[in-house]
This record gives C-alpha cells, structure tokens and sequence, in this order.
C-alpha cells in the first residue's frame, strides 16, 4: 500500500470502531465482553490504538530499530504483551474513557486525523519497544483496530462489517506472524480445508 493508503486504511479502522461504539447502550458497558475484561474494558484497550499515536508522535525516536508493523508485534511478544499485564492496561485505559466513552473514541480519532496531517511517513515514533517510522507503525494500530473491534461487536450482538482494507491489513500481519513463529505450515493447511487447527490456536502465542 502506498502511504497514503496506509493513512486511509487506519482511519476506515478508527470509524469502524466509533461506529460500533456508538452502539453501546448506555448500561452496557460493564457488560461481559473479551476474556476477563468488560465492554469498558475492551473499548479502553481499543481506544488506545488512537492516543498511543498521539502519545508516541510527541516524542520521536532517534532511529528505526523496528524496520516492519511485523517486527513490532514479533518485539513486543518480548516484553510488553505479559497476558496480565495487558488485561490490567485493558480496564485502566477502560477507566480514562469512563466519564463519556462515546465522545472520547470520536474526539480522540478527530485529534489522531488532524494529528496525521502534521506528519509525515517517516517520522519516528518512539515506542517501548523501539523505534518505528509512523507509516509502519500505523499497520499495527489497524490492526488492533480491526481485531479488537470485531470482539467488541461480537459482545454486543452488532453487525457491522470490518472495512476491507483493514481486513486485508489484519490477515497480512497475522501471515507474517504465522511464519515467524512457526505456524504457516498448519495454518495454510487448515485454511485449505487439508488440517484441523488444535482448540486455542493463536498465532499470537
């Protein structure tokens, strides 16, 4: 994808997932939704596709150290994706949200688009991870996007159909995934219809 695209393609993520928001009753969010978080929880952790680029923007890196939106997930299983520790910044970005979660996901994807507009491709984001150009950074927010808005309709019984570009984003890092950590094989063969993937397979672990 070009640049632009790239840009474009975080953004349809960003509507798809305040479109779905936006859906949330309003004692709903205390509702079951991912594992042990609620739908406060969840919408935390997914609002923070949006500010961790404003958050990471503001304090550029001195270099890239992280060449591909693969690289980073592969470097973050290191050290930041402890299982508990993610469920904990899951319900503590689901209390930053709690006072008006609707006007927080619109506003703060209103803040990220203009913020995209001052930047350009290859400004560094410094993540904890390392240091990432923004255009390859924001394939990983999509990402999330896409992924964790999809749970959240899910838990709410909507339907409301993931924006293509972002699919094809998702299913490319997850491909990626799949081949560095040794799962390509039993994934091409089960979506070939030739293998049975084992109950909790995840690319991910």
């Amino acid at each position: 994808m070009s640049g632009q695209k790239i840009r474009e393609t975080y953004l349809e993520a960003g509507e798809f997932f305040g479109r779905v928001v936006d859906q949330v009753d309003i004692d709903g969010w205390e509702a079951p939704a991912l594992g042990e978080w609620c739908v406060r929880d969840l919408t935390g952790h997914t609002h923070r596709a949006l500010t961790t680029v404003l958050t990471y923007s503001a304090k550029p890196g001195d270099k890239v150290e992280l060449e591909r939106p693969v690289d980073y997930f592969l470097k973050a299983f290191e050290s930041v994706a402890d299982p508990k520790q993610v469920a904990e910044r899951g319900r503590a970005a689901g209390l930053e949200i709690i006072d008006d979660p609707k006007m927080m996901v619109r506003g703060f994807a209103m803040y990220v688009k203009n913020k995209l507009d001052e930047l350009s491709d290859d400004h560094i984001m410094a993540t904890p991870v390392g240091g990432i150009r923004l255009i390859d950074y924001l394939p990983t927010r999509t990402f999330e996007l896409i992924i964790h808005t999809m749970d959240l309709a899910i838990a709410l019984g909507v339907n409301d159909e993931p924006p293509e570009n972002g699919l094809e984003t998702t299913i490319q890092i997850l491909g990626q995934l799949a081949l560095y950590r040794g799962h390509a094989p039993g994934l091409i063969l089960a979506a070939t219809g030739r293998h049975v993937l084992p109950d909790g397979f995840s690319v991910l672990s």
